[in-house]
């Protein structure tokens, strides 16, 4: 990566709860946010939707979850949503995910969700899992 640019990248719920609990290439691409080499966008509806998540199924995770939140919060582009109609995925969390992306001029999605993943990209939105997203990012 660039010294003078930072990419700026939505990250997908499901790779801030594989790096926070399983470890791994999410935790190493959630790395790469917390030591300033990458800028999160993310919106209010992913941050929701994360701690839903965290909740009901890792709740042995939720002391992690306020601390998570906050560093999102202080260090990310929040973008609001809710001004583009974006339809590409029979899942409308997938749709919140690229609507994210387009709003905050994101240039990569990183996610595990593989009906994204099949997509590779949109309107010039790579999308990639964690393994290839650390293979453009380093």
């Amino acid at each position: 990566m660039r010294a003078q640019t930072k990419l700026q990248i939505v990250v997908d719920t499901n790779v801030w709860i594989s790096g926070l609990v399983f470890g791994g290439n999410p935790e190493k691409v959630i790395r790469l946010f917390v030591d300033g080499k990458v800028i999160v966008v993310t919106s209010e509806e992913l941050l929701s939707e994360l701690r839903n998540k965290v909740t009901r199924k890792f709740p042995l995770f939720l002391p992690h979850l306020p601390l998570l939140e906050a560093s999102v919060r202080e260090r990310s582009i929040i973008v609001p949503l809710g001004t583009q109609a974006i339809t590409i995925s029979r899942d409308a969390d997938d749709d919140k995910l690229v609507e994210t992306a387009i709003t905050g001029r994101a240039s990569f999605i990183v996610t595990g969700d593989k009906d994204l993943l099949t997509l590779q990209s949109y309107e010039g939105i790579k999308i990639l899992g964690p393994a290839d997203f650390l293979l453009r990012a380093n």
